[in-house]
């Protein structure tokens, strides 16, 4: 939907989904096809972004706020979806994923790396 509404940016930028300056009219979205959420998060409350999905806010008046990037091991093939497409568009990750799964794995002892022992014998 980003690509149909916004061609020019697109082609000036590749890479603009990347980017955290863009944003569509949620209206535009929704009417488009795109599922649309909004929330109001009040002070002890958490917000999770799913794997694959956009999230942009603005805040009302004075705030401090703080962002934890996390995954449980059940997202961790997700990543490699975000590898390949950081390849295709020659970007560099904050953190390597190849790393991260070697990491995990090498770990015997620790659930996330049984997790991950079907994935890496796939790779073997």
């Amino acid at each position: 939907v980003m690509r149909s509404c916004l061609p020019d940016l697109f082609e000036a930028q590749p890479d603009l989904l990347f980017q955290l300056v863009t944003m569509l009219n949620p209206s535009v979205l929704q009417e488009r096809g795109v599922p649309v959420y909004s929330i109001i998060q009040e002070p002890g409350n958490f917000v999770i972004t799913f794997p694959r999905s956009y999230h942009g806010g603005f805040n009302l008046g004075l705030n401090c706020a703080e962002a934890v990037n996390f995954a449980p091991a059940d997202w961790l093939p997700h990543g490699g979806f975000g590898a390949e497409l950081y390849r295709h568009y020659h970007r560099v990750p904050v953190l390597s994923h190849e790393e991260l799964l070697y990491v995990v794995a090498k770990v015997q002892h620790h659930s996330s790396s049984l997790f991950l022992f079907p994935l890496c014998s796939l790779a073997s």
